[in-house]
């Protein structure tokens, strides 16, 4: 698609339904975290599995930076691409390196934890231990919706009258 011609529209329900695939994902994740602390609940081997997940995010990040490629479906490609034409290219680098810099951080500092200290007298009680989760879900959620609703007030049109408004 050219800079600036973007079908609003369509950029809504690909927002939609990416947020659609992540809510899926992370229900599928909170209920598989549950069955596991109660069938088997190996604390170490569960925060050494985040802790490989960060890392492999960390790695998929560096990636889009440098080739503005993701891996993942066409909506998610194209989502990429209206994000990097709707902030400009650098913003968007400066965006996506803070991310980078926030996930590196936690990733190292998780796996430094995981190391120094002795995560197997932890236990985990599933339902009230979780909430976090749960409340990080909401708040993803309740972001990601302004954020669509928020697309109403991108025209594509760079000029004075848009940037005032």
């Amino acid at each position: 698609m050219e800079v600036g011609k973007w079908d609003i529209q369509e950029m809504k329900q690909i927002k939609k339904k990416l947020l659609l695939q992540n809510n899926l994902i992370m229900f599928l994740l909170i209920v598989l975290l549950g069955f596991y602390i109660e069938l088997w609940g190996s604390v170490p081997f569960l925060f050494g599995f985040c802790c490989a997940v960060l890392w492999i995010l960390v790695v998929n990040m560096i990636y889009t930076m440098w080739t503005k490629k993701v891996i993942g479906t066409r909506a998610m490609q194209k989502d990429l691409n209206f994000k990097i034409d709707r902030h400009g290219e650098k913003k968007w680098k400066v965006k996506a390196i803070i991310g980078l810099i926030f996930i590196f951080v936690l990733s190292t500092g998780s796996t430094i934890f995981y190391f120094q200290w002795d995560l197997g007298a932890l236990n985990i009680d599933f339902p009230q231990d979780t909430i976090s989760l749960f409340i990080v879900w909401l708040f993803y959620n309740i972001g990601e919706i302004r954020r669509i609703k928020k697309l109403n007030e991108y025209d594509g049109d760079v000029s004075d009258e848009s940037i005032q408004n």
